[in-house]
């Protein structure tokens, strides 16, 4: 089944009267299961690109289906709507609110959905167990390590069950083993069913995918199957 499908898509910024083109003629499916990586150098457009298939903007021109319904120009609620019950997102930079606890970051889109508090503590803890920090559920982000961190991250994105995670550089902040683990979680979670679109510039990264799509100056300009082992 066919999750987002994109037709060309093309996305302008205007900045003081000139034009950037962020995005050119983007032509792209994504089937429920798959696990796509996104690459290309520095401002080639892949965060831009992450940003209109996660419904946090929207195209210039072109149109964007997810799950069949045509957003190209839904209203900012709808897209809303669609972010909180159907899609995770993890940054490289964590993104977690110092001020509270894992287990307060990790149940924030829970407490967004308005699920009940005891079925929001059933969740939260399952998945701390499941991504190993149900030990560190009451440290802040200050006290744990950096890959301690993206997996309370990872955490949040899939505590609320989403059909698609989009995932923006997810071992940019992290050494090579905490980087690996990263991956090994999210390739987990993808081998459940979950579809992950991951921006990357790490060629080590992006073997964990099905199909590396190549970005330049806002175009794709070509597609790979990775081949596994």
């Amino acid at each position: 089944m066919e999750l987002i499908k994109a037709i060309n898509i093309n996305k302008s910024y205007i900045n003081m009267e000139v034009v950037t083109q962020a995005l050119r003629g983007i032509n792209l499916s994504v089937e429920e299961g798959e696990f796509v990586s996104i690459m290309g150098p520095s401002g080639c457009g892949k965060s831009t690109l992450l940003n209109l298939l996660g419904l946090l903007d929207t195209p210039s021109e072109g149109a964007l289906f997810f799950m069949g319904k045509d957003c190209s120009s839904i209203s900012a609620r709808k897209r809303a709507y669609y972010r909180r019950a159907y899609i995770g997102f993890v940054f490289q930079s964590f993104n977690l609110i110092e001020e509270l606890t894992l287990f307060e970051n990790i149940e924030l889109p829970l407490l967004y959905q308005r699920i009940a508090p005891k079925e929001r503590k059933e969740r939260v803890m399952q998945v701390l167990e499941r991504l190993q920090l149900l030990h560190k559920k009451d440290f802040y982000p200050g006290q744990v390590s950096g890959g301690q961190q993206q997996r309370a991250a990872v955490a949040r994105a899939v505590v609320s069950r989403p059909r698609l995670i989009l995932a923006d550089e997810p071992t940019g902040n992290l050494d090579s083993g905490q980087g690996q683990e990263v991956m090994e979680l999210l390739m987990q979670l993808n081998e459940l069913g979950t579809t992950i679109i991951m921006a990357t510039h790490s060629k080590s990264a992006a073997n964990y995918s099905h199909r590396v799509i190549h970005l330049f100056d806002g175009e794709i300009v070509t597609e790979n199957l990775i081949q596994k082992g």
